[in-house]
């Protein structure tokens, strides 16, 4: 509930289950409507859309409009400059990445960025790939039933995802067939400072 002034204020009189649900709704009521950077169409607060986050070209990019910003998902797989969009997107994830003391690098070719972090609270694989700049994470427990389908494990892909994984799917499956494989394909020297020559 919103007082006049619009601040959120709780109501005891509703039972702890149903107050956080319209506490809830009346934040998404009040969440900015979010706007296709590429249509300019509406997207649902809660809806499906996809956005690369960070500032990881340069100003005077005429893509870096695009950084940040929400674009269906529609829009952006038939958008011509995807391809481009996306493969600075991933190569700014993996420049990041080396910098990350909890995500490794494991695979990297033409298609798919690979990182997984294996600590016992997070036990994830991030899958970005090249083709949408996407990041799928799966489970580290669920890698294997991921490989088998790909739709039991991570149901909400959208259909370009699902055609760029299509590709580099039968590699994964021959190369990382199980969690063990992915986490064996660490490199522990891949943390240590370089020597400036190198």
């Amino acid at each position: 509930m919103m007082n006049a002034a619009g601040a959120v204020v709780r109501n005891p009189s509703l039972p702890g289950a149903r107050r956080l649900a319209a506490e809830a709704s009346t934040l998404a009521e009040r969440l900015p409507e979010l706007r296709c950077g590429l249509c300019g169409g509406g997207i649902p607060a809660k809806g499906p859309f996809f956005r690369a986050s960070g500032d990881f070209l340069p100003r005077g990019d005429p893509l870096a409009t695009y950084c940040n910003a929400p674009l269906h998902w529609e829009c952006y797989a038939r958008w011509p400059q995807r391809p481009k969009f996306a493969l600075h997107f991933v190569d700014a994830w993996v420049k990041a990445n080396r910098k990350n003391p909890f995500w490794w690098a494991v695979y990297q070719d033409e298609a798919v960025y690979i990182s997984v972090n294996p600590l016992r609270s997070v036990e994830e694989a991030s899958l970005r790939l090249y083709a949408l700049g996407n990041d799928i994470r799966v489970r580290l427990a669920d890698w294997v039933r991921w490989l088998a389908d790909v739709r039991s494990v991570t149901p909400n892909l959208q259909p370009c995802e699902l055609e760029a994984l299509a590709e580099v799917l039968p590699r994964l499956r021959q190369r990382f067939p199980t969690d063990h494989a992915l986490v064996d394909a660490i490199d522990p020297a891949e943390k240590r400072p370089r020597s400036a020559s190198a």
